[in-house]
């Protein structure tokens, strides 16, 4: 580790232990750093947004980034342990390998999965890598992004099935939207096919994709719905579990009664009513 960063993580660490706005001297004591280096660190960390200071006093606390790194750090990782019996599930109720996923860069890894018994299996190892804009699980994350961020993605062409333009990837991501679930059929490799949804936390933040992935012999037209249904259920309970709720839509407003036009009566009710009269 460089020196300068691992001075830089002990300030920050021990910046941590007070309970409220430390000076620059006592910090430079507690550190055994002189007062130039000292500052110099607490400036780039408050350029960095991890330190504060106080007015009009000038003395230094940490922000709550730290804690917001914690917090996605707490999410992945617990993540793998609370996955388990959805992806259990799947196993029994679909037949096919289920499969938890994070997202890094332009790729997902795959960071968990319960195997399937059948003979035939996608091969998919813990800790192997697949384009964003090439699998199911990858586009699973787009999903979940009132605004694909396609930025980084290369749209590499993998196999005739790839998706290699933006406009061809939203399309595809739109109606993925539409059923709740995302499919992935040859895009990466040959003979691979999957389905996946994302799993999203409190912050309407996707924190991993989940779903199956299978031969795509299997996957035909008659299995299809009822794959993409139960991924798209397990999903939205999964990600219930961890936090999340649909937004609610606020009811349509009710006319006034002053916007109210009066009907204007007809001629033929005009005529009955003078022939009344007479």
């Amino acid at each position: 580790m460089s020196g300068t960063v691992g001075k830089a993580l002990t300030l920050l660490e021990l910046l941590s232990t007070y309970d409220g706005p430390v000076r620059l001297a006592t910090l430079s004591r507690a550190a055994s750093m002189n007062k130039s280096t000292t500052f110099r660190m607490l400036e780039v960390m408050s350029q960095m947004g991890y330190v504060t200071q106080d007015e009009p006093n000038g003395r230094y606390m940490m922000t709550t980034k730290m804690w917001e790194i914690g917090v996605r750090a707490f999410h992945r990782n617990d993540l793998r342990m609370s996955a388990r019996p959805y992806l259990q599930e799947l196993v029994d109720e679909l037949g096919e390998t289920a499969i938890l996923t994070r997202r890094d860069g332009a790729d997902v890894i795959i960071v968990e999965k319960v195997d399937c018994a059948q003979p035939l299996q996608a091969i998919a190892p813990l800790g192997s890598r697949s384009p964003v804009h090439a699998s199911s699980f990858g586009k699973a994350f787009l999903m979940a992004e009132a605004d694909a961020d396609l930025s980084g993605l290369d749209f590499t062409a993998f196999t005739p099935r790839t998706l290699t333009t933006a406009k061809a990837l939203l399309a595809n991501i739109e109606a993925s939207r539409a059923q709740g679930a995302t499919v992935g059929m040859d895009e990466y490799r040959e003979g691979v096919s999957g389905v996946a949804a994302p799993v999203i936390g409190t912050d309407a933040i996707a924190y991993g994709a989940i779903g199956i992935s299978m031969p795509t012999m299997r996957l035909t037209e008659e299995a299809l719905p009822r794959l993409v249904q139960k991924v798209a259920e397990t999903a939205r309970r999964f990600s219930e579990q961890i936090g999340y709720r649909e937004p609610v839509a606020a009811p349509p407003a009710e006319p006034s009664p002053d916007d109210a036009v009066p009907a204007k009566p007809s001629r033929a009710s005009g005529r009955k009513a003078d022939k009344t009269e007479a």
